[in-house]
C-alpha cells in the first residue's frame, strides 16, 4: 500500500539548517543557539511530521509558561489547523482535515489519523499538567528548554513508552544553550544517540538583508554577539546585575495579583528617549505605556501621567515619578494639579546608606531580589528584556552597591534603559519613615 505524502510545502519551507535537523535519526535532537534561527518553526514541523508518521501517536510540547507558549508555539501550530488531505475510501477520494480537534481546555489536538499532541506550560499551568501525569508518550517536545527545569525533562524523558507498533521515541528541544543544565548535558556531554544542531540568523534566508546589522546597531555589543552568534557565555561572564536566564524566566510568568497598583514612571531628558510608564499589581508587571520625548511637550506628558492614574485608579502615593534632570519639571507639573505622587531621584542617597551608594542602585537591587527569588513576572517585551540584561554593577565601594551610571553606558554607545528603569521604579519599595510621637 503506498505511503500516503501530505504536502505541507505552503505552510513550511525549511532553510538548510532545518532539513538537517529534520532528517537526523537520533532519539535526541536540539536546535537553535540564536534568535531567529528558525527554532519554534522547526520544533513544531517536527511533532506534526511525528504525528503523521505514526498513527495514534501521542506527544506532548511545552514551554516553561502557558502564555509564551501561546504566543510562540501554538502560533506556529494554528497555521497547521486547516490544512487537509485527499483519502482514498475505495470509491473515491475524500478531503478530510489533517486536525480534527482543538480542545483548547484540556489543551489537546487530534489528527485525522488518531494521533494527539497535548500541550502545556511546565512551570505555571498546574491543571494542564496534572490532567496528564498519567499518559505515555511517543515524543515529546520543548520550546527553549533552558527555561526549563531538568527535573521537568526528565519526568517527560520516562514517560516515552507508548506501546505502539514500530514507534521510534523522540525527543526535540529548542535552546539558546546559555551556561546551565541544557549547555552541560546536552552540548559539553554529548550524550549517546543525540545531536546539537546550532542555527543563526545568518542561516536563515527568510529574515531581511540588514536584519544582523539593525539588530547591532540597535543593541548593546554582549547582547548582539549572543542573539547573532549564538555566544551566551558573554551574558553570563560579565558584571551584569540580572542574567538573561532570570529575565526569560519571568517572561509572561503567572504570579498571584495581590494588593494596590503601583506606577513607576521614568521621564526622558534627551532627544530620542523615550518616556515610559509601567504599572504592577503585587509581584505581576499588568502595562507599561511609552511616548517619545520632547521638552515642548512636558504639559502633554503630565497629562499623560494623570490620564493613566485616573483610568487605572492608581493611590497617588504608589505613583512614583522620576524627579531629576527632565522628569523635574513635570513632576512639578502633576504635583501643581493636586496629584501628590512621589518623587524619586536616582542619585540622592538611598534609604539604606549602609548598602548602597544611592537610590538607583537601591532600587534596582530590590529589583533584582525578585528576579532571584524567581516571583516577579514581566511582560515579554524584547526591548524591557534587552535593557534588563546590559544594567551592571561596579565593584563597591566601602562595602556598598552600585551600579554603572546611565551617563556612563551613553558614553559606551549603549541605549539608555528607559523601561528597565520604569521597571524598577514600579517595584521600588521606598522605606516608609513614621514620625515619632513624644508625649510630654
Amino acid at each position: 500500500m503506498a505511503k500516503t505524502v501530505i504536502d505541507l510545502s505552503y505552510i513550511y519551507k525549511p532553510h538548510p539548517r532545518q532539513v538537517l535537523f529534520h532528517q537526523s535519526p537520533c532519539k535526541g535532537r536540539l536546535f537553535g543557539g540564536a534568535i531567529r534561527g528558525g527554532k519554534t518553526k522547526a520544533l513544531v514541523a517536527e511533532g506534526i511530521e511525528l504525528s503523521l508518521d505514526y498513527p495514534g501517536n501521542v506527544g506532548l510540547m511545552a514551554r516553561q509558561n502557558l502564555p509564551a507558549f501561546k504566543r510562540t508555539v501554538m502560533v506556529e501550530l494554528e497555521r497547521y489547523f486547516d490544512a487537509g488531505i485527499w483519502v482514498d475510501r475505495g470509491n473515491g477520494k475524500e478531503f478530510v482535515k489533517m486536525i480534527t480537534q482543538h480542545h483548547s481546555t484540556d489543551h489537546f489536538i487530534d489528527f485525522w489519523n488518531g494521533s494527539r499532541i497535548w500541550y502545556t506550560g511546565l512551570g505555571d499551568d498546574t491543571r494542564g499538567l496534572a490532567s496528564q501525569l498519567g499518559i505515555t508518550l511517543g515524543w515529546f517536545a520543548f520550546d527553549q528548554v533552558e527555561e526549563c527545569s531538568e527535573m521537568h525533562f526528565n519526568n517527560m524523558l520516562g514517560r516515552l513508552y507508548l506501546p505502539l507498533k514500530d514507534i521510534k521515541f523522540k525527543y526535540i528541544l529548542s535552546a539558546n544553550p546559555m551556561p546551565g543544565w541544557v549547555k552541560q548535558r546536552f552540548i559539553e556531554s554529548k550524550p549517546d544517540d543525540f545531536v546539537y544542531i546550532p542555527s543563526l540568523p545568518k542561516d536563515n534566508p527568510y529574515l531581511p538583508e540588514n536584519y544582523e546589522e539593525e539588530l547591532r546597531a540597535q543593541y548593546p555589543r554582549e547582547l548582539a554577539e549572543a542573539w547573532l552568534e549564538g555566544n551566551w557565555d558573554v551574558m553570563e561572564s560579565g558584571n551584569f546585575l540580572f542574567s538573561w536566564n532570570e529575565i526569560t524566566r519571568a517572561s509572561d510568568k503567572e504570579v498571584v495579583q495581590e494588593g494596590e497598583l503601583e506606577m513607576g514612571v521614568d521621564l526622558a531628558w534627551s532627544g530620542g528617549d523615550e518616556n515610559v510608564a509601567i504599572i504592577r499589581q503585587g509581584n505581576k508587571m499588568l502595562s507599561f505605556d511609552r511616548w517619545i520625548f520632547k521638552m515642548e511637550d512636558s504639559l502633554k506628558s503630565v497629562d499623560r501621567v494623570i490620564e493613566l492614574i485616573e483610568r487605572f485608579q492608581i493611590p497617588h502615593k504608589n505613583v512614583k515619578v522620576d524627579a531629576v534632570s527632565g522628569g523635574s519639571p513635570i513632576y512639578s507639573g502633576i504635583v501643581a494639579k493636586g496629584y501628590n505622587v512621589t518623587p524619586i531621584i536616582a542619585g540622592a542617597k538611598a534609604d539604606d546608606e549602609e548598602h548602597y551608594v544611592n537610590t538607583r542602585a537601591e532600587m534596582f537591587y530590590q529589583l533584582q531580589s525578585r528576579f532571584r527569588k524567581d516571583e516577579i513576572s514581566i511582560i515579554d517585551d524584547r526591548d524591557l528584556k534587552a535593557q534588563l540584561s546590559i544594567i551592571k554593577y561596579m565593584p563597591a565601594q566601602e562595602k556598598r552597591l552600585q551600579l554603572i551610571s546611565k551617563e556612563t553606558m551613553r558614553k559606551h554607545g549603549d541605549h539608555s534603559p528607559d523601561r528597565a528603569d520604569a521597571l524598577a521604579l514600579a517595584f521600588y519599595e521606598p522605606r516608609q519613615f513614621s514620625p515619632s510621637i513624644r508625649w510630654l
